[in-house]
């Protein structure tokens, strides 16, 4: 909260535009907090394409095209990259983005926004189940025949895989949590 009115992080974070973006907004911390989902979801994006991409987001333009209700569009201009599209959804609760390297992409996401058990005090291991639960739901599986890992690569871990009876799947897959919230999002793959 208030981090809107904290200029030199701004600076440090956000395009000139941005800003002023944010200044003129009527919740310039949603509309702060937009625009860093926005550009965290682009860098999971790109991070999987290319693997040795360095975040620096105020490099990062994030431009919108389409503004409904409690849903953007748009992309994230990056340097030397045709950029990423992403999709916005934005209440008084959450913030929650999600983004493809292809606009067709976007609609076969599927993503979800869950609110964490007051008594669950492991946010990774409840996004996870979250995930498996709406893929078993959406592929008409057995929840056990799924597990969502992250391995390590070269010492580095990698994002999120699912597996299916143990085999690793072509389902992209991302996870995240804040606070109260966890969130899942994969590609419709059918």
């Amino acid at each position: 909260m208030q981090k809107s009115r904290d200029s030199r992080f701004l600076k440090r974070i956000l395009t000139d535009a941005e800003i002023e973006l944010v200044k003129d907004a009527k919740n310039s911390d949603e509309a702060l907090w937009s625009l860093w989902a926005c550009k965290e979801s682009a860098y999971k994006v790109i991070k999987k394409i290319l693997p040795d991409t360095a975040f620096i987001p105020k490099r990062w333009q994030v431009v919108f095209n389409k503004t409904q209700s409690e849903c953007s569009e748009g992309k994230v201009v990056i340097t030397g990259n045709d950029g990423i599209f992403i999709r916005l959804f934005s209440n008084h609760d959450y913030i929650h983005c999600v983004g493809a390297d292809k606009l067709a992409e976007l609609d076969k996401i599927i993503s979800g926004v869950e609110i964490l058990p007051e008594k669950e005090n492991n946010p990774s291991f409840f996004s996870r189940l979250c995930l498996a639960k709406r893929l078993a739901k959406h592929f008409l599986l057995d929840i056990h025949q799924i597990k969502i890992k992250r391995i390590k690569e070269k010492g580095e871990l990698q994002p999120p895989r699912a597996y299916i009876d143990g085999r690793k799947t072509d389902t992209d897959v991302s996870l995240s949590h804040d606070g109260r919230f966890v969130a899942y999002a994969f590609n419709d793959t059918r």
